[in-house]
């Protein structure tokens, strides 16, 4: 993930997975609330992403070109998550919380680019880290479809990254590694569930013309894109 500049008070955010592809236009309001201001979801049918890579960029391309022309947002900044197999993702426990990269054992590779995220501790006294690998060349992909199609892209970052700084933004200051690990736990690290719909709508403003329940976590992953620049790591 690469440091994200500072935000202006809207984002379009664009969650890629291989089986859909969606577009959400958020705004933050003068009293820190959010509202969704605009949203679509594409399904994919015809392998356009598969395994993330872009079989067929011109059509990925015209989705977003349609999407910012329709909102008039096409200088708008626009940030990636992405979620589907060709990124290895996974949780490691390890025996502190503040390790080194080399303590992760994994070697340098001109290949490949990696990261981790400290989660929560558990009940056996170790750490668990939420590790994930990504392709140069898949990053490459996504870097050559942002400059075909004259995008502001700041960012690419996986869809988990988004959904584990949606949560902690929800919680702000009241956000505790422990109660943290008790949801992971619970929902057997799956991110994804932690964050319902009416826990999503006390945050974020969501049209009635958009489905909160059906794409509740699309929304989230949007609003943890743009919260990304608001707090630490």
């Amino acid at each position: 993930m690469w440091p994200i500049r500072t935000l202006e008070r809207e984002l379009i955010t664009i969650a890629c997975s291989p089986k859909n592809i969606s577009f959400c236009w958020i705004e933050k309001k003068q009293n820190s609330s959010f509202c969704v201001r605009a949203y679509e979801r594409h399904e994919l049918h015809h392998l356009e992403l598969e395994n993330l890579t872009l079989f067929n960029p011109t059509r990925i391309k015209q989705l977003i070109t349609d999407f910012l022309v329709k909102h008039n947002k096409q200088n708008a900044f626009i940030t990636i998550s992405l979620s589907g197999p060709g990124i290895t993702e996974k949780f490691v426990a390890h025996s502190s919380s503040t390790p080194n990269r080399a303590d992760f054992g994994i070697q340098r590779s001109s290949n490949l680019l990696w990261d981790y995220r400290y989660m929560y501790p558990n009940d056996h006294g170790q750490f668990i880290f939420y590790l994930y690998t990504v392709p140069r060349a898949l990053l490459l992909q996504y870097k050559l479809l942002a400059i075909t199609a004259h995008l502001n892209l700041i960012t690419i970052t996986t869809k988990r990254m988004a959904l584990l700084n949606a949560y902690k933004h929800i919680f702000g200051a009241a956000f505790r590694r422990s109660q943290f690990g008790i949801d992971m736990i619970k929902h057997h690290n799956k991110i994804e569930e932690l964050i319902s719909t009416p826990i999503l709508q006390r945050i974020v403003t969501i049209p009635p013309t958009i489905s909160a329940t059906d794409e509740c976590v699309h929304l989230a992953t949007a609003y943890g894109l743009f919260t990304l620049g608001e707090l630490p790591q």
